[in-house]
């Protein structure tokens, strides 16, 4: 459990904490921040950057639990993990969804849905997401696979909210040089800004990636240790 949570907490919180704030100290030159953070130092320097860092990878988190992932909800209308469970969505192979069905039969004695319903789509999606999560928790001691999928990524959606920010404040810096100088040169912020935008591009695709993994290797896993020979 300690392994586990460590792990999710390191790539999760730690590195878009301190990455955020090395980028808006060093690459965006924030004067206020580069004085009051120790970027460079020894030990003593170093363990007051991973608590800082730590912190603002927390609220990183906050704001990409809040805002962010709510925002990829509704762009990939609903996770995977519930959408996939739909009697009309194609990703998962009519056999996959029957051996899946046998499986929480014998184990919860619960099966999907065999076709839509007159339901609204907010209500099946949950109905979607309490069976996969009755799924998470039968095999969250059985495999790490999971686990170490969901870790990487809450790691890229935190990269993802990290990324937007740098783009808006790196963005927000170019134009002001521009209402300045009236003139737009090359300078380092809108170097930052193009890099920054091409990160969340890539953040954005292993962010969707590693949920997808996530939600097909609690499946798989399920599936392995509920099929028929695990029953026999």
């Amino acid at each position: 459990m300690l392994a586990r949570f460590g792990l999710y907490d390191f790539f999760a919180n730690i590195i878009p904490g301190i990455f955020f704030l090395w980028a808006l100290g060093t690459v965006l030159d924030v004067s206020y921040l580069k004085d009051a953070l120790p970027f460079t130092g020894g030990l003593a320097e170093t363990s007051v950057l991973m608590v800082v860092g730590y912190l603002t990878g927390l609220l990183l988190q906050g704001i990409s639990q809040l805002l962010t992932e709510r925002v990829l909800i509704w762009w990939w209308n609903g996770f995977p993990s519930a959408r996939w469970l739909l009697a009309d969505d194609p990703r998962l192979s009519a056999e996959y969804k029957a051996d899946l069905n046998a499986a929480l039969d014998r184990r919860f004695k619960i099966t999907l849905e065999s076709k839509p319903y007159s339901d609204s789509k907010d209500t099946r999606i949950k109905r979607a997401h309490e069976v996969f999560y009755r799924c998470y928790r039968a095999v969250e001691k059985a495999s790490d696979l999971p686990q170490t999928f969901n870790a990487q990524y809450g790691l890229f959606r935190g990269l993802l909210t990290t990324f937007l920010l740098l783009t808006i404040i790196s963005s927000w810096l170019v134009v002001r040089q521009l209402c300045v100088a009236g003139t737009l040169e090359p300078t380092p912020h809108a170097f930052f800004a193009i890099a920054a935008l091409v990160s969340v591009i890539v953040c954005y695709y292993r962010t969707k990636t590693r949920g997808e993994d996530f939600a097909k290797a609690v499946l798989d896993v399920f599936l392995v240790n509920n099929g028929p020979a695990s029953s026999g």
